[in-house]
């Protein structure tokens, strides 16, 4: 990891790899997308014949903007998705990336009230406090890796 996973390129072969993406397809959604190509797994894993479906929401209307111009093959949400029940219920994603802590208390209730259980998810903690980690663990899910403040957590095997 230190010597391959420096740049963005090395990591995602890594995380690749480690997380079986060739093996296993499916939905991925972005919560707080950003502009779709700074730090975005939706861009890597939404190109080419990787099979994954990629849905991304983004709140700020000037970076939604931009999201759509940069992901023009993404389907793109305005607004926040905080609430997994109601119209969002039919949603069922294998994989969720989070970059903000609003969508990810929303993902961790989602969890728990078992409205969503993804296969792995990534959110963005800047602070390093342990919060996700004990939420996520209590729910069934590991802490299996951390790269550049982003934490990825997999459900354990049953």
């Amino acid at each position: 990891m230190e010597l391959e996973g420096f740049t963005k390129e090395g990591f995602f072969k890594i995380f690749h790899g480690r997380f079986g993406l060739t093996r296993s397809r499916g939905q991925l959604v972005e919560l707080v997308a950003g502009d779709g190509l700074v730090g975005s797994f939706g861009l890597w894993m939404g190109t080419g014949a990787s099979g994954w479906k990629v849905m991304a929401w983004e709140h700020r209307p000037y970076v939604f903007d931009q999201l759509r111009k940069n992901r023009p093959d993404t389907e793109i949400h305005k607004g926040r998705l905080t609430n997994w029940a109601g119209n969002f219920s039919k949603i069922s994603p294998t994989a969720i990336t989070v970059r903000g802590a609003r969508e990810a208390s929303g993902v961790c209730r989602g969890i728990r009230n078992q409205l969503i259980r993804p296969d792995w998810l990534g959110i963005w903690n800047p602070s390093r406090r342990p919060v996700w980690c004990r939420r996520l663990s209590k729910v069934g899910y590991q802490l299996e890796l951390v790269w550049q403040n982003m934490e990825f957590y997999r459900l354990r095997s049953q």
